[in-house]
């Protein structure tokens, strides 16, 4: 007996042993993968901005250029005078621009009275084609019951066909011509909006510096006309990349930091952009070519004239939108965005779409929802499935 008591013994030990073991595998198995930094997707505010540096100068002055080659007809101001925001100092005359003004409206008059005719004509084909589609099925009719000869009910079909064929020119005909109309209001727009470059302007309540424009005088872009101060005011001037410019505008907000400020960040707005780039060396010795953009802030603090500051010019924002950080999201070779979601502990590549971005996160505009958990480092080489803790 004793020997059969022994092997149950031994059995019963081996038994333990063996389940501890799978206990263990299934422990190492669950807790096993590769160790990744996770982030949570989730929503929140982003602005996209224009970065450069930017020096505090004297707005001593404001130097107001030509924008587009024109004569001078009056100067109504005079030099020393004082001047209020929005006051006209030159007026300007440019007779190529007011002919093509005169002949883009003379198009576009045109362009309205045939978008008028050919809708009338579209609605009178339109009834034209009710009525003989009505007709055709009456001669249907009267044909199926034999009181219409093929050749009648053969015409009513024909002239259905006719008319669907006309609606479909004439159709085509409007549309085109609205858009010929729609061309030329935006040409009209552009035109008007030089128009309005024929009147300077004062941009602020200051007093005029300096006034080099004559009576009769003809000018080319960038040309001086007038130079008005403001005594006792601040500027910032920021010499933007003409590749960024495109996306700055008049009265678009800036946050501006500086050593001197600490954590502090002042508030401003761009005020002017220059009519023309200029030829900037870098530090590196690169040329390149830039575009003074003048900021002014609410509050210039303990900044003082020469100070350098960082200004990032505001030119997008979105609310309430899906947000992560931009490490999370890499570029495929084709051009897609990609992130890694984990997922019951496994990595799965998804492919995302993206709006705007700052320096730390972007804009996820389709792909994922908020909650969901990714791979802060999108740079790791994670293969689909892989387990990850």
């Amino acid at each position: 007996m004793k020997p059969v008591v022994k092997q149950r013994k031994k059995i019963l030990l081996l038994l333990g042993i063996m389940i501890i073991l799978a206990l263990a595998a299934i422990i190492m198995v669950k807790n096993g993968g590769i160790e990744a930094e996770t982030v949570q997707v989730g929503t929140g505010d982003i602005i996209q901005a224009v970065e450069d540096t930017g020096y505090v100068q004297s707005a001593t002055k404001y130097d107001l250029q030509a924008a587009q080659n024109a004569k001078i007809i009056r100067v109504p101001v005079e030099n020393g005078q004082r001047v209020k925001k929005g006051q006209a100092l030159v007026i300007l005359e440019n007779l190529d621009l007011t002919i093509q003004i005169s002949d883009t409206r003379s198009q576009l008059n045109q362009t309205t009275a045939s978008i008028s005719a050919a809708q009338a004509a579209v609605d009178r084909t339109q009834l034209e084609l009710k009525n003989a589609a009505d007709n055709l099925e009456r001669t249907r009719q009267l044909f199926e019951a034999g009181a219409l000869t093929t050749v009648d009910f053969e015409a009513a079909q024909l002239k259905v066909e006719t008319l669907k064929q006309s609606l479909k020119e004439q159709t085509l005909l409007l549309e085109s011509t609205k858009a010929q109309e729609a061309g030329l209001n935006q040409s009209l727009q552009n035109l008007n909006r030089k128009e309005r470059q024929l009147v300077l302007q004062s941009p602020v309540d200051g007093e005029i510096l300096n006034l080099p424009a004559q009576q009769e005088q003809v000018v080319n872009p960038g040309t001086l006309l007038a130079s008005v101060a403001v005594a006792g005011k601040m500027e910032i001037k920021a010499d933007i990349l003409s590749d960024d410019l495109g996306e700055v505008i008049l009265g678009q907000q800036v946050k501006v930091t500086a050593p001197v400020l600490g954590a502090k960040v002042l508030n401003g707005k761009v005020v002017e952009i220059y009519p023309q780039a200029e030829e900037k060396q870098s530090a590196l010795g690169v040329i390149q070519r830039r575009v003074p953009v003048i900021i002014i802030l609410d509050d210039f603090a303990n900044l003082k004239p020469g100070y350098e500051v960082k200004v990032a010019i505001e030119t997008s924002a979105r609310q309430g939108v899906l947000v992560v950080p931009r490490e999370t999201v890499r570029t495929l070779k084709e051009g897609s965005k990609e992130v890694m979601v984990v997922k019951d502990n496994r990595v799965e590549h998804r492919t995302v779409q993206t709006g705007i971005g700052d320096r730390e996160n972007i804009e996820i505009t389709g792909g994922l929802k908020a909650g969901e958990v990714l791979i802060r480092d999108g740079s790791l080489d994670l293969k689909q499935n892989a387990r990850v803790k």
